[in-house]
């Protein structure tokens, strides 16, 4: 028993070894894997040029280009996982109360609008209030299948911070355990 406790306190210690700071744009930090790189227009090609020569890659390489020309938001990619799982950053000026009675029928609303966008219907897997970031005034976990793409799944935290409504959301093809994870590390150590 007392081996078994080593061997998970040593493989605790060695994945958060590989743990990374990043400084988002939205003006805080937080950690994350080490092979996680924030993609912004002016880094993008720059990442791919350096690093790789896959044409799979390049066309989502351009595809994260297109949506960062559309919308202000930060794209984290980990080059090692599925060309498909991303992590993207949003910031909304809003302020809205959701609580453990109001917090299905906040996640079932923004369902519906993905629905009314995407044009699939999918259900909902997993709603409920989430407990980090602690500083937030109120944080909550969603999980559905894209409804803008098959096999596709989106894992979201969104929180409330100084009248911000903070949307992080994950897009998992494959590992979607691993990227549920990463997201729930990413949002547990964000500092303002």
């Amino acid at each position: 028993m007392l081996n078994c406790f080593r061997i998970i306190f040593f493989l605790f210690i060695c994945i958060n070894c590989q743990a990374k700071e990043f400084k988002s744009k939205f003006n805080f930090s937080f950690e994350l894997n080490e092979n996680y790189q924030i993609l912004n227009n002016s880094n993008l090609y720059e990442i791919y040029n350096l690093q790789y020569d896959d044409p799979v890659i390049k066309n989502q390489i351009n595809y994260f280009s297109n949506r960062l020309k559309k919308q202000d938001v930060e794209i984290l990619y980990n080059f090692n996982q599925s060309i498909f799982n991303n992590i993207s950053i949003l910031v909304f000026n809003n302020e809205y109360k959701v609580n453990k009675k109001s917090v299905l029928k906040q996640c079932k609303k923004i369902l519906k609008m993905s629905k009314k966008f995407g044009k699939r219907k999918v259900d909902l897997i997993e709603c409920r209030m989430h407990k980090y970031p602690e500083f937030a005034k109120w944080s909550m976990y969603r999980e559905n299948e894209s409804s803008f793409f098959e096999n596709v799944l989106t894992q979201q935290i969104i929180f409330m911070f100084n009248k911000k409504e903070y949307v992080i959301t994950v897009a998992c093809i494959e590992k979607c355990k691993q990227t549920k994870n990463d997201l729930f590390q990413l949002v547990k150590t964000i500092k303002f």
